[in-house]
């Protein structure tokens, strides 16, 4: 999986996600979110637009961060999930757990 970061307007960090969410890449993923949190940005959002698949460690990878965030007072959203995801995302009830939305509604509130 391929992680870009993008700093927008006031206190959004944009984490851009492409390709195979995996055990492979939690390791990756956990790096660059840490040093993320040591900005104590207001917001990050994980655009997950360029994701093409997501398994059980790069859930549970999601909802560390997720706890993390949380405990830190960040704002946390996932934005641009494809249909896949997205449904997996509803069978598990995750999307009661996350913030979803897109990724043009949540760079207009930082602009």
């Amino acid at each position: 999986m391929k992680i870009t970061i993008n700093r927008i307007g006031r206190g959004l960090i944009v984490v851009q996600m492409t390709g195979r969410f995996h055990i492979e890449g939690v390791q990756n993923f956990d790096r660059a979110i840490s040093e993320l949190f040591e900005e104590s940005p207001k917001s990050i959002a994980l655009n997950m637009e360029g994701l093409s698949y997501i398994d059980s460690s790069g859930i549970g990878a999601l909802v560390k961060v997720m706890n993390i965030s949380k405990n830190r007072g960040i704002d946390l959203v996932i934005t641009d999930l494809n249909k896949e995801i997205l449904h997996i995302f509803k069978l598990a009830s995750l999307d009661r757990f996350f913030t979803i939305s897109t990724h043009k509604e949540i760079t207009a509130r930082y602009s």
